[in-house]
């Protein structure tokens, strides 16, 4: 079954394998309707199962209005694949899709820009034929993670 794959945020963006097998990717649309037209259009390309990143939950640290207004974006993916069909989105959270990005920097604050590029220059190896941007590079581990762990395409 082709998956797609969600990573939610302003400056998320999807990925899925196309009907000839290819991966594609894509920065998330800009605004609701924009982003209900776009998965809308993904469903009738036959994508049948849908795995979104599990974040939108308060963490310690983030401001509460921006942490809300996340969750509520969260809540509207969740609504709008929901609507589209999709069964419990379920997906796996940030540590366990960055597993598979292999030398990957850790820990948290100074260092999130270095583990954004290093997610980006792996994603752009594993995937040679996409321009993969910060934007698309999450994505595209989100997918990797759900082919190796889901058996999906």
């Amino acid at each position: 079954m082709r998956t797609l794959a969600i990573d939610p945020g302003v400056s998320g963006g999807l990925a899925w394998t196309d009907e000839d097998g290819i991966v594609q990717a894509e920065p998330m649309p800009e605004g609701m309707t924009a982003i209900c037209d776009r998965l809308r259009e993904l469903r009738a390309e036959g994508i049948g199962a849908a795995v979104v990143e599990r974040v939108g939950t308060y963490m310690p640290g983030n401001a509460g209005p921006a942490a809300a207004t996340f969750a509520r974006h969260c809540g509207h993916l969740d609504a709008t694949l929901y609507c589209l069909g999709y069964s419990a989105p379920q997906g796996p959270t940030p540590a366990q899709w960055q597993k598979i990005v292999p030398g990957l920097p850790k820990g948290t604050g100074a260092e999130k820009a270095d583990r954004k590029r290093a997610i980006k220059e792996a994603m752009a190896r594993r995937y040679p034929h996409l321009r993969v941007t910060l934007k698309t590079a999450d994505a595209l581990g989100i997918l990797t993670w759900a082919n190796n762990n889901r058996g999906g395409q």
